[in-house]
């Protein structure tokens, strides 16, 4: 029996505080809950000078106000994977506020306490991002929620909150201590092994975000998800009711998850996992998108290097987001990042205007408005070279190429106000597309024939 079918656990579990919630998590762990130890102090002379020597004086610090400071998260699972990491997770038993203000005047730094939920951040001049939180336990009122936070009596507690176990590792910054391994979820094997596994089966319905942050990570690392984890996962996307789910959170964690180039293991991972149902939309990824993902990337450097405006992340997200039509209608996002995600719904209709040779002036007048990312959009998603070809020469050689004159320019040469004036500027502007009209002066003279000649009709 899967977790959602289990609505009496569910009820108990979802009606609980933060410390009923760890005992179920607890008691209906994925794994055998233990404490084992291993000295990685000889891993930790391997890190970047900077961040050894930032480590090395947050654990002299706690040491000095008989705190227990900790490094955990990401930064200890990279040490492993021998990947740099200048992001650091820090946990302290112990007064935070006091310790981190502290810490910033010995670092010269600003930092950020929220007293909420136990945080805060410094950022060093080295580049280093600091994370610090304080013992916490959370608990959630409903699946999505964002977790009310207590206090947790010790690291264990505040453990059951992470998400997988390779992301549950813990080492200990203090002098006595220093670079001793905490493992209470046999994470450093789930490691070894390359495997994604909860801690708990209530990992996903606490926060479905979760799921995201599981494939931006066997993305980044070739993992896979353990059996028992795929299955919760599965059974989540296609059985839970994610209609209390913040579209902000999704979006912010979609942001992270389409920031680098889309390659086949994501395309294959969205194709398994149908993640884009925590957005409420149903979505066919066609294995097409491999290779229109492909040239994508191949188009954003192209244009990145000329340097036109253009936000990856929401273009890559756009190409999967081709066939959600209305389903992104009512989205509370920017207006230009809908624009972008809407472009293939909007516009597909042009790529069959667009299979056929077509004069500069007949090309301008179907795609001219339409901003950079759309285009882009509809060039990846065509399927003939010509459609790609008109399109390319759209915004390579007619796209910016502006008038020199305007209505006012009309105006003082005797045009009276009215719709001539639009008439006789866009027949300007188609001149002007077959290559000649390069000056003001020309484009004024021609103006000034069409002038006279809308005069000579009148009479």
């Amino acid at each position: 029996m899967g977790i959602i079918e289990r609505q009496d656990l569910l009820a108990v579990y979802y009606a609980g505080n933060s410390r009923e919630q760890t005992k179920y998590r607890h008691e209906y762990s994925l794994v055998e809950v233990k404490k084992r130890e291993r000295d990685l102090s000889p891993l930790l002379k391997k890190l970047p000078a900077d961040t050894l020597r930032f480590l090395e004086i947050a654990g002299d610090l706690a040491e000095k106000y008989q705190l227990r400071l900790y490094l955990v998260g990401g930064q200890v699972r990279d040490i492993f994977l021998k990947v740099e990491n200048r992001d650091l997770d820090l946990v302290l038993e112990g007064d935070l506020e006091s310790y981190i203000r502290e810490l910033a005047d010995v670092f010269k730094v600003q930092y950020i306490y929220n007293a909420q939920f136990r945080t805060g951040n410094l950022v060093l001049p080295c580049g280093l991002n600091i994370d610090l939180a304080g013992l916490r336990r959370e608990s959630y009122r409903y699946s999505g929620a964002l977790p009310d936070v207590e206090p947790a009596e010790d690291i264990l507690e505040d453990l059951f909150r992470r998400d997988y176990t390779v992301n549950s590792l813990v080492l200990s910054l203090n002098k006595a201590e220093w670079g001793l391994l905490l493992d209470f979820f046999n994470g450093l094997e789930d490691l070894q092994e390359g495997k994604l596994r909860l801690l708990h089966p209530f990992s996903f319905l606490d926060d479905p975000i979760r799921i995201i942050r599981g494939i931006r990570l066997a993305v980044k690392t070739g993992f896979t998800f353990e059996e028992e984890s795929f299955a919760l996962l599965e059974e989540v996307l296609t059985k839970a009711d994610f209609s209390r789910l913040s579209l902000d959170r999704v979006l912010k964690e979609m942001e992270l998850l389409f920031a680098s180039p889309v390659d086949p293991a994501l395309v294959a991972l969205l194709r398994s996992y149908p993640v884009f149902r925590l957005l409420k939309l149903e979505l066919e990824i066609d294995e097409k998108l491999t290779e229109q993902a492909r040239e994508l990337e191949s188009y954003l450097a192209e244009f990145g290097e000329k340097n036109y405006n253009i936000e990856e992340w929401v273009m890559r997200m756009a190409l999967f987001l081709a066939d959600a039509g209305e389903g992104v209608l009512n989205w509370k996002v920017r207006s230009d990042f809908k624009e972008i995600f809407l472009a293939y719904y909007r516009y597909k209709h042009l790529l069959v205007e667009l299979d056929r040779n077509l004069a500069a002036d007949e090309l301008a007048a179907k795609l001219k408005g339409l901003r950079d990312e759309e285009l882009l959009i509809l060039l990846v998603k065509a399927g003939s070279r010509r459609i790609k070809e008109n399109i390319l020469r759209y915004m390579k050689e007619l796209k910016d190429i502006e008038l020199k004159i305007n209505g006012r320019d009309l105006l003082a040469n005797g045009l009276e106000p009215g719709p001539l004036i639009r008439e006789i500027l866009d027949e300007v502007y188609r001149k002007r597309l077959k290559g000649s009209l390069d000056t003001r002066e020309e484009q004024l003279a021609y103006a000034r024939d069409l002038i006279r000649k809308s005069g000579e009709n009148k009479e």
